[in-house]
């Protein structure tokens, strides 16, 4: 089935909100056990200013909530100049992880290099957090917001990195980044099965690995819903994929 994804197979549910015009921004969103949420994220992404028109493009990996997120965007009604101009929903058959989010940035850079940004289903991002993305992306560079300096070979003995300091890793939700980092097949080949939730630490090793600049995204976001990421029975694992990575050419 991932051949599949890798191929751009995969069907998709649109609702067009707004004029279709040349100019737009791909945001990117990966959606987990938070249906409660979806219509304040809903919100959050049409509040944006300053912004071209921003086309959504959600995956969900929990295919029992599916109809409430149906139902949500059935009945979702754009602000007059609201920023959302399009949606864009996937079913996954089962729960894929957030690295399921970029197939999507793949199928966007299969049709013009363009930048992705990305956020998560439990945060909240300032009016001007798109706005800000573009202005400060740069190519080969991935502006992120969850970025730290990291002291040892231990993932956990970090440090938040500063606006314009070194960032040793990055987190997806709430970045920027070229599209063309994901038409290369091997970041879907070659991340092993035993670390497949962990895609932060491997997009932060891809990347640098093939010359990216991690910087961080002058931006502030809140956490909401902490107690549903699944982060936290992972650590143990985080430790061991951030040593296993260490080094190690990929």
């Amino acid at each position: 089935m991932r051949r599949r994804l890798l191929d751009g197979h995969f069907r998709s549910r649109r609702w067009l909100l707004g004029p279709e015009t040349p100019e737009g921004v791909a945001v990117l969103m990966c959606l987990w056990n938070r249906p409660d949420n979806f219509v304040a994220m809903l919100d959050l992404v049409d509040a944006q200013t300053g912004t071209p028109p921003v086309d959504l493009y959600l995956w969900n990996n929990n295919r029992s909530e599916h109809a409430v997120y149906v139902d949500a965007l059935e009945r979702f009604t754009p602000r007059p100049g609201g920023a959302i101009r399009s949606v864009h929903l996937v079913k996954s058959p089962y729960n894929l992880g957030s690295i399921a989010r970029f197939y999507w940035a793949r199928r966007l850079a299969a049709v013009r290099e363009q930048p992705i940004i990305v956020i998560d289903d439990d945060e909240t991002i300032e009016p001007t957090f798109v706005q800000t993305a573009l202005a400060v992306h740069r190519p080969k560079t991935v502006h992120a917001w969850w970025a730290f300096t990291v002291a040892s070979d231990d993932y956990f003995d970090r440090s938040p990195a500063v606006v314009g300091g070194p960032v040793d890793h990055v987190g997806p939700g709430g970045m920027v980044c070229g599209s063309e980092i994901f038409l290369d097949d091997a970041f879907f080949t070659e991340l092993p099965q035993r670390y497949w939730l962990l895609d932060d630490l491997w997009f932060t090793a891809f990347t640098k690995a093939r010359g990216y600049t991690l910087a961080k995204l002058p931006v502030e976001i809140e956490f909401v819903l902490a107690e549903t990421n699944q982060h936290w029975s992972l650590g143990d694992l985080k430790r061991e994929f951030y040593r296993y990575l260490d080094g190690r050419a990929i």
